[in-house]
C-alpha cells in the first residue's frame, strides 16, 4: 500500500493523517483486506457510489462518533468523502479513538472517478454527463466529478 503524509490531489490535511491515492486504495481493498468507510451524506450516495465489486461501509460523518463499534480495528480503513476534506476530519477522529491503520482517500470519490475506477452514477446524472461531456471546457455536466 503506497501512502503519503502529504496529499497530492487536495490541499486540506491534518498533521498525522496518511493519504492514499485511489489506484492504491482500490488495490488495497482488493488485495490487502482494506475497507472503505464512506462518510458522505445519504443524498450524496444517491447520486454516485461504489458499485457491488467494492466493499464499503457508509457512516455519515456526523454519525461516526456514535457508530465506532461498527468499524473493525484489525483492518486497514480508507476514509472517503466527496473531495477528501470531511474524510481527513473523520480519519483524525478515528486516530484519536485508537484506530491506527487509517488512511484518507486523497481527492475523495471525485478523484476515484477521475482515475476511472468503478462507480455507479445515478441515471439522470449519467445522462447529463453524456450530453454535456464530462471534463468538457463548458463546465460540469452535473456528474459530480468536478469538471
Amino acid at each position: 500500500m503506497i501512502t503519503s503524509e502529504t496529499p497530492i490531489q487536495q490541499t486540506f490535511t491534518l498533521q498525522g493523517i496518511r493519504h492514499i491515492e485511489p489506484m492504491s486504495a482500490a488495490d488495497a481493498v482488493a488485495n490487502e483486506n482494506a475497507l472503505l468507510i464512506d462518510v458522505r451524506e445519504p443524498e450524496e450516495l444517491e447520486i454516485i457510489h461504489f458499485d457491488d465489486t467494492v466493499e464499503f461501509v457508509h457512516i455519515p460523518l456526523l454519525s461516526l462518533p456514535l457508530r465506532l463499534e461498527e468499524l473493525p480495528k484489525d483492518r486497514p480503513l480508507i476514509i472517503v468523502c466527496n473531495d477528501g476534506i470531511r474524510s481527513v476530519k473523520a480519519a483524525n477522529l478515528l486516530r484519536y479513538q485508537g484506530y491506527s491503520n487509517i488512511f484518507n482517500l486523497d481527492g475523495g470519490i471525485v478523484q476515484w472517478f477521475r482515475d476511472g475506477l468503478s462507480l455507479v452514477l445515478r441515471e439522470d446524472y449519467a445522462n447529463d454527463e453524456a450530453e454535456n461531456g464530462c471534463g468538457s471546457s463548458s463546465g460540469c455536466g452535473g456528474c459530480s466529478c468536478g469538471c
